[in-house]
């Protein structure tokens, strides 16, 4: 697959944006001489510069310094919950159309529960019970996504089911967690690739409106939404204290949707051609 993600070209161009901005969240510390949360007043609200690259918020704090921070948390809260929300969402699909009979009723049922309610007003009732602190932000993220993947996957679960070699692995008496993992789950790698690497963006702007509301992540963390609800009051004044960290996030979110389309290409056998 890494030689059909390098021929194609929008997978590739994606993939390496986001490394790079991946890159650059990770080793913040060496390509920033400030800190996320150091105050300088005498320097507040400088425009950028050859001392501060995208000029200071309100507190004189750097911006940049501050942009790779929030990078960072705002990918570590897309990337773990949406691979929670993928592993527990697959759990649920396969034991739902598995074993079928009140399993996948008691299963079809919280997920229906769960689709029932708009995700963020979901979210923001999450947020408000437990605080808003990255935990909650992780678990409002988890609950909002994981019915929609079970779902997914318990159709594809479904239409694996079929085929006949799992029904001559039932005949010979092969046991059922045998024949889920070694049968069923490997034909959905493809599916939960897919299903991963779209889902990122919807975490991504989950987490920017949770923060841009006052109710995701809280100070002194710092994440791409938060900059951008703290830097709102400039907006007409300094627009670049909004529009640095309303870009990373239209970058962030337009590089995980080319990607996904593109695997979802790459790995579909009807559109190879």
């Amino acid at each position: 697959m890494a030689k059909k993600i390098f021929q194609n070209k929008t997978a590739f161009i994606s993939l390496c944006i986001i490394l790079i901005i991946a890159l650059m969240a990770v080793f913040a510390p060496f390509l920033s001489g400030y800190e996320a949360d150091r105050q300088d007043l005498l320097s507040r609200l400088m425009p950028p510069g050859p001392q501060h690259i995208l000029g200071t918020d309100e507190l004189g704090r750097d911006l940049f310094t501050r942009l790779l921070y929030g990078t960072r948390v705002s990918l570590l809260i897309a990337i773990i919950p949406t691979a929670l929300a993928v592993l527990f969402g697959t759990l649920l699909g396969v034991a739902g159309a598995y074993y079928g009979r009140y399993v996948d009723v008691l299963i079809t049922w919280l997920v229906d529960v769960t689709l029932a309610f708009p995700g963020m007003l979901l979210a923001m009732v999450i947020m408000y019970t437990f605080g808003g602190s990255l935990s909650s932000v992780i678990l409002s993220i988890i609950i909002m996504e994981c019915g929609s993947i079970a779902r997914v996957v318990r159709s594809a679960t479904l239409s694996i089911l079929e085929n006949e070699y799992i029904l001559a692995a039932k005949t010979m008496g092969v046991k059922n967690l045998t024949i889920i993992t070694t049968h069923v789950l490997p034909h959905l790698v493809p599916t939960l690739i897919v299903l991963f690497t779209l889902n990122i963006p919807g975490s991504i702007l989950s987490e920017s409106a949770l923060s841009f509301l006052g109710i995701g992540i809280q100070p002194p963390d710092v994440s791409l939404g938060l900059l951008v609800s703290q830097s709102k009051a400039f907006l007409f004044k300094m627009p670049w204290l909004s529009l640095v960290p309303s870009g990373m996030i239209m970058i962030l979110v337009l590089a995980f949707n080319f990607l996904g389309d593109a695997l979802r290409d790459i790995l579909d056998p009807k559109t190879r051609y």
